[in-house]
């Protein structure tokens, strides 16, 4: 496989084509307009010689360190808005109006444009981008494509995952990723597009080939402000980037209203009449999940053991997406038959020895809580324990509103920490709490995750269900700025082993 930047060095660009490909955001050359670029960073420790850095941060005094150290390291020339003061350099620096807008197509257009060379496809939405990825993923493999996935798991090629920090990384994280796939011989690339990614122009210089739409609920307001502005964000997959065709969850108020903004083919899924790809018959039980699905005039069936009604909307939009990108219905509706659900997605801790059902699911908005509850409740003889926090800096409105679905739609909650970060603990708990309905059973509080786990899986009787959730995949705790080692799925055996009377 040829790296990224021995295939840019092969045909660079130069700094004056840049600055015309850049032209539309106001950009203007200062210095030498013949210097070939072959790559693109804005992390000034991961610069290699013949980058073009990117100056993003806003603080003058970081902004000078960087480029410094960004130079010494071989960058050949900077971007940064046009009123960032730099340092004096040796290196042309291209100035423009917005530099991380500018950062997503000079990424591309350095590589040489990789998404122009895949087919793209962008999933958006609250609840589900993860798990609809994944079944997209499957699904393209199946019938024999070269896919790579990227999103909150991470980077999926070639048989490896490489953990990732944000769903949608930063532009020029994407592209080099894109480039890869490209120059590895690869057909498609299936994506998270995170309502951060479009606001923050991580995606702005893509060409998507599809964008699908799951759902829109509350989260995130601590970012956007208003749940109006949220909506923006999400709909702007469709409507800047105007994709060949879009696929998007009817079933969902947001949804009906998205479809009118589509200038594309537009595939619309879900149970409702106006869908053009509808679940007819559709039963998700303890057994799974089944439906017989009117897919623009072709009846397939569609079966899986996943449980959940959330999972079977992710199987349309999956199906939705792959008739999209040319496989016929039958083929599509076959290969979903098989597909896992993700990690950390109503992953099962239990074991056949054990008595009691432990999962644990990602779920972290009032909306994916719901849902969880709602799935596991048949496939539980007793009673149901939630454990679950919310996370510190971030949307506190959802708080309350989750103690509200937990008290709903568990037998008995137990409130405990996330990632707290700067957050008091006890304040993040207490707004929980407050949404518990007065006279219902309240919430018990045991901050340390560890013991909460513990207690919940050692108190639980037989036949009873544990659910673990807002946490899923995660690997780590964040108190403060330190991301502490942590996972919900080692303390849940741990757990089950002691109960056992063995060890994990």
């Amino acid at each position: 496989m040829s790296s990224v930047s021995t295939l840019a060095a092969s045909n660079p660009l130069v700094t004056g084509e840049l600055v015309r490909v850049l032209e539309p955001l106001g950009a203007r050359l200062e210095g030498d307009a013949t210097v070939r670029l072959t790559g693109v960073h804005h992390d000034s420790r991961a610069v290699v010689p013949g980058d073009l850095f990117v100056a993003l941060s806003e603080d003058a005094g970081d902004r000078a360190r960087h480029v410094g150290e960004a130079i010494a390291r071989g960058a050949v020339a900077v971007l940064a808005r046009a009123d960032g003061a730099l340092p004096a350099t040796t290196v042309p620096v291209l100035r423009v109006t917005d530099a991380r807008r500018a950062m997503a197509f000079a990424a591309e257009a350095v590589l040489g444009w990789p998404s122009r060379a895949l087919r793209v496809v962008g999933v958006t939405g609250t609840n589900g981008k993860t798990t609809t990825t994944r079944f997209v993923t499957h699904g393209l493999r199946a019938v024999g494509m070269r896919v790579a996935s990227l999103g909150t798991l991470g980077f999926d090629w070639n048989g490896a995952l490489e953990p990732g920090i944000f769903t949608t990384p930063e532009a020029d994280e994407v592209s080099r990723r894109l480039a890869m796939v490209r120059d590895g011989g690869g057909t498609h690339l299936v994506m998270e597009v995170s309502s951060h990614g479009l606001e923050l122009h991580r995606v702005a210089g893509l060409t998507f080939d599809v964008a699908a739409f799951t759902n829109l609920t509350q989260d995130h307001l601590d970012f956007h402000g208003t749940m109006e502005a949220y909506a923006r964000a999400k709909a702007r997959l469709f409507d800047e980037f105007a994709p060949r065709a879009a696929v998007i969850n009817v079933d969902d108020a947001f949804g009906r209203a998205l479809v009118a903004r589509v200038r594309g083919r537009c595939l619309t899924v879900g149970r409702s009449a106006q869908a053009t790809v509808r679940a007819l018959d559709a039963r998700a039980d303890a057994r799974g999940i089944r439906a017989e699905v009117d897919a623009e005039g072709t009846r397939v069936a569609l079966e899986s053991p996943l449980i959940g009604a959330h999972n079977l909307e992710n199987l349309l939009v999956a199906l939705g997406a792959l008739m999209a990108l040319d496989v016929s219905p039958e083929r599509a509706a076959a290969v979903l038959s098989t597909a896992e659900p993700a990690a950390g997605r109503l992953e099962r801790c239990d074991g056949p020895d054990d008595d009691v059902l432990v999962v644990v699911d990602y779920a972290h908005t009032p909306d994916a809580l719901e849902r969880v509850l709602a799935a596991l409740r048949p496939l539980t003889r007793g009673a149901i324990t939630c454990v679950f926090g919310c996370g510190g800096d971030r949307d506190p409105g959802k708080r309350p509103k989750m103690g509200a679905v937990a008290a709903a739609g568990a037998d008995r909650v137990i409130v405990t920490n996330d990632n707290p970060r700067t957050e008091d603990p006890q304040a993040i708990a207490a707004a929980i709490v407050s949404g518990f309905p007065v006279g219902a059973a309240q919430p018990e509080i045991e901050l340390d995750r560890a013991r909460a786990i513990t207690r919940a899986i050692r108190e639980a009787a037989p036949g009873d269900t544990v659910l673990l959730a807002g946490k899923g995949h995660e690997t780590y705790q964040i108190f403060g700025e330190e991301r502490r080692p942590f996972d919900d799925r080692v303390e849940a055996r741990r757990a089950l082993a002691e109960r056992r009377g063995g060890s994990a």
